[in-house]
């Protein structure tokens, strides 16, 4: 099998297994308000939020691990654009709100894919670290949104988001652990 086809493979693999992971703890996370849909709109707000978290999680990932960071920052790049184009048009500050979003969360999943990638030596057990990075990233979002809505701060509110995203960053780490077990994917220096 070529270089290419085992990275397409690979690339493949983590966005199914990336978006099952995500869709699964959204349904199990917000139940009924996860399939209901509202009105003139194509999926739901959570459906929609978790398809985008690990669509970009499963891109970053696979970016970092066979091409690098260079590939990744491109990947919140687009996490930003789809934020961005998520958001009314008439609503004020959409393209802050985007960036409060995608920034935090992006390098947070940026991150959990480097610590998942620096701690191959362990087959089992990384996807706890990438939870808890992507929970750190999205309890620093829900903690600049707060601030920027100029609403009280309530640590409540921001464990809530944390432990969300640490559900979401442990299911897809997990998910590519998985993948990984499968067979070695195509090193970096043979490009």
């Amino acid at each position: 099998m070529t270089k290419a086809r085992r990275e397409s493979l690979f690339t493949l693999a983590y966005i199914a297994v990336g978006l099952i992971a995500v869709l699964v703890v959204g349904y199990v996370t917000f139940q009924h308000r996860f399939l209901r849909l509202p009105q003139g709109g194509l999926l739901p707000i959570p459906m929609r939020d978790c398809l985008i978290v690990g669509l970009a999680g499963s891109l970053i990932y696979a970016s970092v691990q066979m091409r690098g960071a260079g590939l990744a920052l491109l990947m919140i790049v687009l996490l930003f654009l789809a934020e961005l184009a998520i958001r009314p048009p008439i609503r004020p500050n959409a393209f802050a709100a985007a960036a409060l979003y995608a920034l935090p969360v992006g390098f947070a999943l940026l991150a959990g894919a480097h610590a998942q990638k620096s701690l191959a030596r362990f087959k089992i057990g990384r996807f706890l670290v990438m939870g808890l990075i992507v929970g750190a990233g999205y309890g620093l979002m829900m903690l600049l949104f707060l601030i920027k809505s100029h609403v009280e701060v309530r640590l409540g509110t921001i464990l809530n988001q944390a432990f969300l995203g640490a559900k979401l960053g442990a299911a897809m780490g997990f998910g590519f652990e998985l993948i990984d077990l499968i067979g070695p994917r195509p090193r970096r220096d043979l490009i």
